[in-house]
């Protein structure tokens, strides 16, 4: 990030802490969001360790722009504040595209297929962001938008800079993803030429093709035949070369998941839980939804009867 922008955000935060961590402050500002028929009364505060709180921090941010100028007028902050408005709305908007790769990168089902896609997908829209930023088309850019008259061409200079910047880093950091070559017949098992394949894959690929069951839910667009417990059994061979593509870990963020949970289950308020006897980190890492009504009919409601 250019110094320029990195000063504009570093505005953001000192507004926020201002407002948020002076109690008559904070009562003050939600006053005027009141006043205002604001949709909310508080920001959201940033911290370094939550990369969503950033993108979460300057949306609330712009919601209640025109609150905040008013609450700081007549001061040094504020002052600073308009001084830097164009760069914080287009920060506002840049930032929402990037909570929403970080979004796809962190489903619980992602796999190097999917993330190599959503990657591929979001450094093509870098370069059409910068194209029609550049010519002033801010359809993709909502909040800059809103100061299209306030904007200079230095400041769309800088706006595509910083694009072209953030898509060359992203290629040097995940240049070994974008670099993999993934086997068609894994993607697209249904549609690739069973002929064009290695010998050895063509049978039983051919009979996963031929089964209208897996066939019909694939087309669904919700169902992952890799993922499944019948293709690692019934074809070995497919699932031997399929695997790695879809069981590695694309980021760390399950595992850096699964470490926050411990962290919080052994400290003092959780000093009752046990991790392995009892199976509470796997309960608390699991995305499986408990049949409440279930679980609740095999219990007797009165256990002196």
């Amino acid at each position: 990030m250019s110094a320029c922008l990195h000063g504009s955000l570093t505005v953001v935060i000192k507004v926020v802490n201002h407002i948020i961590s002076n109690s008559l402050r904070d009562h003050l500002f939600r006053e005027i969001c009141k006043q205002n028929g604001e949709k909310f009364g508080r920001l959201v505060i940033h911290t370094e360790v939550r990369w969503l709180s950033k993108g979460n921090c300057l949306k609330r941010f712009i919601a209640l722009w025109n609150s905040i100028v008013s609450f700081l007028a007549d001061t040094q902050l504020g002052a600073k504040l308009l001084a830097n408005k164009c760069d914080v709305f287009y920060l506002s908007d840049i930032f929402e595209r990037f909570n929403s790769l970080n979004k796809q990168l962190q489903e619980n089902n992602s796999d190097l297929i999917s993330s190599k896609s959503a990657i591929a997908t979001f450094l093509r829209k870098l370069q059409l962001y910068k194209n029609n930023i550049r010519r002033r088309a801010f359809e993709q850019f909502p909040c800059l938008a809103c100061v299209n008259s306030d904007l200079q061409d230095e400041d769309l200079a800088l706006y595509g800079e910083y694009l072209e910047n953030i898509h060359e880093d992203m290629q040097t950091r995940v240049g070994d993803l974008l670099g993999m070559t993934i086997p068609i017949w894994v993607s697209i098992p249904f549609e690739v030429n069973v002929a064009a394949i290695d010998i050895s894959l063509q049978e039983p690929l051919n009979e996963i093709q031929s089964n209208e069951i897996m066939h019909a839910k694939f087309k669904d667009g919700k169902y992952n035949i890799w993922k499944t417990n019948d293709v690692a059994t019934k074809y070995p061979l497919l699932w031997d070369k399929a695997q790695f593509y879809v069981i590695a870990f694309p980021t760390s963020y399950l595992v850096e998941a699964g470490f926050s949970r411990v962290s919080q289950m052994l400290s003092e308020n959780c000093n009752r839980l046990d991790i392995v006897k009892r199976s509470d980190l796997r309960l608390s890492l699991t995305s499986i939804e408990p049949n409440i009504n279930k679980l609740a009919e095999k219990n007797q409601p009165q256990g002196s009867h």
